[in-house]
């Protein structure tokens, strides 16, 4: 896939990158043979990725024994009534809109 100097140029400027008109120049043909590897490689690897996907084995999902509360407990920073591990308190507006 051949790329423009105006695809090179959005690129640099989405990566906050700034070349010469020169380093540009050479910059469409190295980019534009990038993404004719990568373009490659998807074709090669999408036959083999979804025949593996549909005939894969899975692990079956049971409940295991999890690491003793005395062990984790004694890598923890900090704990409380020797059964509870302490974490610093999170404050502030997050995404969800309070705060």
């Amino acid at each position: 896939m051949a790329l423009t100097t105006e695809e090179v140029r959005k690129i640099a400027s989405l990566a906050r990158l700034r070349f010469t008109p020169e380093e540009e120049h050479r910059l469409v043909d190295q980019l534009g043979a990038i993404v004719d590897y990568i373009d490659q490689l998807q074709s090669a690897e999408g036959g083999a990725a979804e025949s593996l996907a549909s005939g894969a084995p899975e692990a079956e999902d049971r409940a295991r024994p999890g690491l003793a509360r005395e062990v984790f407990l004694a890598n923890a920073p900090a704990a409380a009534l020797g059964a509870f591990l302490v974490v610093p308190e999170v404050k502030g507006g997050g995404a969800g809109g309070e705060g």
